[in-house]
C-alpha cells in the first residue's frame, strides 16, 4: 500500500475510533501497544510499573479519543508518549506525596539469599544509566528513547518529536555524547 494509502486508511482509522468504534480503537489499540509499552518501560523501574502506566496511556487515550486531532500514525504514537509523560509525573508526583511507612513495619525480608552478583551488576547499570538520562535535556532524551528502545529511524523519530531528520541526528549525537560522558565519568567516581 503506498502512504497516501496508509494515510487515508489511518485517517479513516482515527474518524471511527473518535466516533467510539470499539473495533477502530481496538486496532489502534493493536498497533500502537508495543511502542507504548517500550515507552514506558524505559520510564520506570519495573514492568509492573511499565504495565500500569501502559494502562493508564490507554485508559486516558479512550476517555480523549473525541479530541485527537492526529491523522498520522506518528502523530498518534506521538500523542500517546506525550500522554505517557503526563501519566508519568502524575505518578510520580502520588508516590512522594504517599507517606511511607517506617522500614521496620515491612517485617523481616521473604528470602534472605544474597542476589546473584549479575542480578546485583545488572540492576546497579540500569540505575546508572537511568540517573544518566535524566541529565539529558527533553528533546536529547525522547530522541534517544526512539532510537533505542522503539528502534525508529531519524525520519520516524522526527514526527514523533516534532523535528526534522538532521535536527534528530544532531539531538542523537548530541545525547550519545553526553551519555558516554556521565556514564564514564561514573566509572572513574570512587
Amino acid at each position: 500500500m503506498s502512504g497516501t494509502a496508509d494515510a487515508a486508511e489511518f485517517q479513516a482509522l482515527i474518524g471511527r475510533a473518535r466516533a467510539y468504534d470499539r473495533d477502530a480503537f481496538g486496532e489502534l489499540y493493536r498497533r500502537s501497544l508495543g511502542p507504548v509499552y517500550r515507552y514506558c518501560r524505559s520510564r520506570v523501574d519495573s514492568v509492573a510499573e511499565a504495565e500500569e502506566l501502559t494502562q493508564d496511556v490507554f485508559m486516558a487515550a479512550l476517555s480523549g479519543i473525541e479530541n485527537v486531532r492526529a491523522e498520522r500514525e506518528s502523530a498518534w504514537l506521538a500523542w500517546l508518549f506525550q500522554v505517557a509523560r503526563h501519566k508519568h509525573a502524575d505518578a510520580l508526583r502520588r508516590r512522594y506525596r504517599r507517606p511511607q511507612a517506617a522500614l521496620e513495619a515491612a517485617g523481616d525480608p521473604i528470602d534472605e539469599a544474597p542476589l546473584p552478583l549479575a542480578t546485583v551488576v545488572s540492576a546497579d547499570e540500569r540505575a546508572e544509566v537511568r540517573r544518566a538520562m535524566e541529565q539529558l535535556t527533553d528533546e536529547q532524551r525522547e530522541v534517544i528513547v526512539c532510537k533505542y528502545v522503539l528502534g525508529y529511524d531519524n525520519e520516524r523519530t522526527a514526527a514523533v518529536v516534532g523535528k526534522n531528520a538532521n535536527a534528530v541526528n544532531q539531538l542523537h549525537h548530541r545525547a550519545v555524547a553526553r551519555l558516554r560522558r556521565l556514564l564514564v565519568g561514573a566509572e572513574v567516581a570512587p
